[in-house]
């Protein structure tokens, strides 16, 4: 019957464009991410439900060869990881593989040390500029200092932002290589600790500092990117840690 070939073809697809699942992915993962503080307060089943639709988003993804692609650039703001936040930063990744098998112990460490008192990690940007070579982090922290013996209110609490800058080079479709460079120590609000005023602004040599400690180049990481699109991106470290980033 030609009037029903012609409407077989005429009728619309009842299976969702791959854009349409991407869009209700990306809402379902930005939803479970506020709900969970990022992934920091996640339960196991939040985990587990966020590592499935990012494995689901990662397959939709529009952009093939993203490391080669100029819609990585720019500025993206850290909104879900499953494992901690500061982890966005490339000298995380560096002293990460520098220490090897006592990383977990490290970030454990770091972690307790910026939560006490009401510490921890605030907003989070990486930016990228792959078409020079680029890589900057920017994490701000608040930290707290308190006497246990006299109550868990802080006596004073700051906060301030810690930027590592490095090199970045897509080496594949997906693939970035790191190599961080500096860090610079910036205190936001210089009145609340006057007696640290001489760090702000403060930049150590991060790239020279680990080729000392570890007699030879400085360590080199991977960042491999998953999934971009206009306004979203999926990263994964060599471990296997996910960070989720929305275009700022």
């Amino acid at each position: 019957d030609p009037d029903a070939a012609n409407n077989a073809v005429a009728a619309p697809s009842s299976e969702p464009s791959s854009g349409d699942a991407a869009a209700s992915l990306k809402k379902r993962i930005v939803a479970l991410a506020a709900a969970s503080g990022r992934g920091l307060d996640a339960t196991a089943a939040q985990k587990a439900a966020a590592a499935s639709l990012i494995a689901d988003l990662i397959a939709v993804n529009p952009t093939s060869d993203p490391a080669m692609s100029a819609k990585v650039n720019g500025d993206w703001e850290l909104v879900y990881s499953d494992t901690f936040l500061f982890r966005s930063s490339p000298f995380f990744w560096a002293v990460g593989k520098m220490i090897g098998e006592t990383g977990d112990f490290f970030y454990g460490a770091h972690d307790h040390q910026t939560g006490m008192f009401g510490g921890g990690v605030g907003r989070v940007v990486q930016s990228l500029d792959l078409d020079n070579n680029r890589i900057v982090s920017d994490c701000i922290v608040k930290a707290s200092l308190g006497i246990p013996l006299l109550g868990f209110s802080p006596v004073f609490s700051g906060f301030g932002s810690v930027i590592t800058a490095g090199r970045a080079v897509a080496e594949s479709g997906a693939r970035v290589a790191v190599v961080a460079e500096t860090t610079t120590v910036r205190q936001d609000d210089t009145e609340m600790i006057p007696a640290l005023n001489f760090l702000n602004n403060t930049t150590v040599p991060v790239e020279d500092a680990m080729r000392q400690l570890g007699g030879g180049a400085a360590p080199e990481v991977f960042l491999d990117i998953v999934y971009v699109d206009d306004d979203l991106r999926v990263s994964k470290l060599e471990d296997g840690s996910t960070f989720v980033y929305q275009r700022c």
